[in-house]
């Protein structure tokens, strides 16, 4: 009997999650690589706790920019839109279950006087057994340990990526991740 991987573990949607966006389908939220700050090449698996692929998985994300802005009506920060940027996008998965995206590296934005939300992108994965929401944090943000979304998450290592460069100056990241089986 395969071992049982742990589930990846659910966040919340957050508050600007882009219903008023079309997402892009081809995964490059860079604009051709137009886009400011530092490409990030975002890559990995979808499975199931068996480790078995999910084909055709809906992988869904949403970001702020690099400035720690989102194009949303209710982010209403003074830091600036980035016109070449678009947070929002979707693709399928491969047989093996794999996705991937060009984005960039988003910022942490303040939420309050006192508060900051770690940089972070947001995830929600749709199969035919379950929709699953999730975040993805990065290794060394300053605003981790203060985060009550990530600390308050089962596994909160599984939400955490560490970055490697790339020798054009990008960076890019491996986010596998786990769901329920049918």
């Amino acid at each position: 009997m395969a071992a049982t991987l742990p589930r990846t573990p659910p966040q919340i949607l957050g508050p600007f999650y882009p219903f008023m966006h079309t997402p892009i389908e081809h995964g490059d939220l860079t604009n051709g690589g137009k886009a400011q700050g530092t490409v990030l090449h975002l890559s990995g698996r979808v499975t199931t706790d068996d480790g078995s692929p999910i084909v055709n998985a809906k992988v869904e994300i949403w970001q702020a920019n690099t400035n720690g802005r989102y194009a949303h009506p209710n982010d209403t920060t003074d830091e600036p839109l980035d016109p070449a940027f678009h947070g929002f996008a979707v693709v399928r998965t491969d047989a093996q279950g794999r996705y991937s995206f060009k984005t960039i590296r988003p910022k942490a934005y303040r939420v309050s006087p006192e508060r900051w939300r770690p940089a972070h992108i947001h995830f929600s994965v749709d199969s035919t057994s379950e929709r699953l929401v999730t975040q993805m944090y990065f290794k060394g943000d300053d605003y981790n340990a203060t985060d009550n979304w990530l600390n308050s998450a089962s596994r909160k290592d599984m939400l955490i990526v560490d970055p490697s460069a790339r020798g054009d100056g990008t960076q890019e990241v491996t986010f596998d991740i786990v769901m329920m089986r049918a």
